[in-house]
C-alpha cells in the first residue's frame, strides 16, 4: 500500500513539475483561464485513469502527453511542433526528480523502511512548498503573466534547453539503471559500493546545477528585457502615435479619428473589467498596451492611394477591395515596425488591431474571415469604437449620425457584427457617461 502511495505522489510530481516547467521556464501560454482549469482537472483524471489500469510508467508518459497536449492547444502557431517538447521536458523532470529521489537513498545506504519514511518526507516537503507558492506567490505570478505573456523563448535559449533536457534525461536514466536493493539496502547495482554510482552522482548534479542556473538566467533575462521594454515604452509610443497622426493627416474626412477610438477603447474596457468580464485577459498591463495601440489600427491606410481614400463619395467595389488591404498592410508595417524594435507588449497588440478590426462577431468579416473569440479581445473591442466613430463623424460623402441612432445600430448588429459581450459594454458606458 505505501509503495502504491508512493507512485502516486511520484506521477502527481511529474504531472505538476511539467506544468510548471512548461509555464515558467519554456515559457508557453495557458490556454484562456476558464480551458486551462477544465484541461487541468481533465489531465489529472486521464493519468490517474491509466495510472491504475496500466500502472506507474504509463501514467508517467500520460502526463507528458497530456503537457504536450496542453501546449499545443496554447499556442496560436506551429501548434503540433510543441508535442515535440515533450523529449526535453522529460529529460528536465527526471534530472530534478531523480537525484533528489535516489542519489541520497543510495549515499547513505538507506534501508527499504528508511527509503519509504525519506520518500514520504520529501513528498510532504515538495507539497508543502507548491502550497506556499500558490498562497504567497500570487504576486509573482500576477506579474510574471502581465510582464511575460508576449515574451517567448529565443532561438539560443530553446537550444540550450534542449541539450539540458536531453542530457538529464540520458543520465538520470543511466543513475537510476545502476541502483538497486540489496538486501534490503540500496546498493549500487555492480555491486561495487561506490564505483558503479560514483560518476553518475557528479554528472546529476552538475546537470541539476545547469538546471537551476538555467531558469535563473532566463528569468533574469525576461525581467532584464521586460525592464528595458517598459523604459523605452514611452519613446516607442510616441513615436509610432505620431506616424499614425501623419497617415491620418492624409484623409480629409477622419480628422481626430484615431484619438476619439482609442477613448472609446478604454472606456470599454474598463466597463468590461468593472463587469468581470474576460478578466483573466484584461489586466492592468493589457488595457494600457491596448489604450496605446489603439492609434496604429488604421496605420495600414498609407498604402491606400489618395483617389481610394479621399473619394467624396461611394467606393466602387473594386476600390472598396482596395480599401479592404488596409488591414493586411497595418499587420505587415507592425510586424516589422515589430521585427526591428524588439517584442513590446503594445506593438503586438497593435498587429492584432490592425489585422483584425474589420472581422466581424458571425465570421462575416475581412480579411481573415475568422469568427468569435478567435477574433483577438482587442481587435474586438476596436471593432465597436471604428463603427461606431466611423457613424457619430462627419465625411465627405456623409454626415455624422446622432448618437441616439448610433447606439441603437451597435445594439442590433451586437452577436453578428459584434461580440455582445463587448457592445453591451460600450452601450453601458456610453450611458453612464452621458447620465455623468
Amino acid at each position: 500500500m505505501a509503495a502504491e502511495l508512493l507512485e502516486i505522489l511520484e506521477t502527481a510530481a511529474i504531472a505538476i513539475s511539467g506544468f510548471l516547467i512548461k509555464k515558467y521556464v519554456f515559457l508557453e501560454p495557458d490556454m484562456e483561464a476558464g480551458k486551462q482549469r477544465i484541461f487541468y482537472a481533465l489531465s489529472f483524471i486521464v493519468i490517474g485513469v491509466v495510472f491504475f489500469a496500466f500502472g506507474k510508467d504509463a501514467a508517467s508518459l500520460a502526463a507528458l502527453f497530456m503537457i504536450g497536449l496542453n501546449i499545443c492547444l496554447g499556442r496560436k502557431t506551429h501548434r503540433l511542433w510543441g508535442m515535440v517538447l515533450i523529449i526535453p521536458f522529460s529529460g528536465i523532470i527526471n534530472g530534478l526528480l531523480v537525484p533528489v529521489l535516489l542519489v541520497p537513498l543510495y549515499l547513505f545506504a538507506m534501508s527499504a523502511q528508511e527509503m519509504l519514511l525519506y520518500q514520504f518526507v520529501l513528498y510532504g516537503v515538495l507539497t508543502m512548498l507548491l502550497i506556499l507558492f500558490y498562497v504567497k506567490g500570487r504576486n509573482w505570478r500576477s506579474w510574471f503573466r502581465e510582464n511575460m505573456q508576449h515574451r517567448s523563448l529565443r532561438k539560443s535559449e530553446k537550444y540550450l534547453l534542449w541539450v539540458i533536457g536531453i542530457l538529464m534525461l540520458f543520465f538520470s536514466n543511466q543513475m537510476a539503471m545502476q541502483i538497486t536493493q540489496d538486501g534490503g539496502n540500496v546498493r549500487a547495482a555492480d555491486g561495487m559500493y561506490g564505483r558503479g554510482l560514483a560518476p553518475f552522482i557528479g554528472i546529476a548534479s552538475v546537470s541539476g546545477f545547469v538546471m537551476t542556473v538555467t531558469i535563473i538566467v532566463l528569468i533574469m533575462q525576461g525581467n532584464k528585457r521586460s525592464f528595458y521594454h517598459e523604459r523605452v515604452s514611452n519613446m516607442q509610443s510616441g513615436m509610432i502615435t505620431f506616424m499614425a497622426e501623419v497617415v491620418e493627416n492624409r484623409d480629409d474626412n477622419t480628422g481626430g479619428h484615431i484619438r476619439r477610438t482609442a477613448e472609446y477603447v478604454e472606456c470599454i474596457a474598463k466597463e468590461l473589467k468593472r463587469q468581470g468580464v474576460y478578466r483573466d485577459i484584461l489586466t492592468d498591463r493589457y488595457m494600457s498596451d491596448m489604450v496605446v495601440a489603439a492609434p496604429l489600427h488604421d496605420i495600414g491606410k498609407i498604402h491606400i492611394s489618395d483617389a481610394v481614400l479621399n473619394k467624396p463619395g461611394k467606393l466602387t467595389e473594386e476600390e472598396f477591395e482596395i480599401m479592404k488591404t488596409h488591414t493586411t498592410a497595418g499587420e505587415e508595417l507592425l510586424t516589422h515596425a515589430k521585427a526591428e524594435l524588439g517584442e513590446s507588449g503594445y506593438l503586438n497588440m497593435a498587429v492584432e488591431m490592425a489585422a483584425y478590426h474589420h472581422e466581424w462577431w458571425n465570421g462575416k468579416g475581412y480579411p481573415y474571415g475568422i469568427s468569435g473569440e478567435k477574433i483577438p479581445l482587442c481587435a474586438r473591442i476596436m471593432a465597436v469604437a471604428d463603427v461606431f466613430d466611423a457613424l457619430t463623424s462627419r465625411r465627405c460623402y456623409k454626415s455624422a449620425m446622432p448618437p441616439e441612432k448610433a447606439y441603437a445600430i451597435i445594439r442590433e448588429e451586437s452577436g453578428t457584427h459584434f461580440d455582445p459581450a463587448v457592445a453591451e459594454a460600450f452601450l453601458a458606458a456610453v450611458s453612464g457617461r452621458d447620465n455623468g
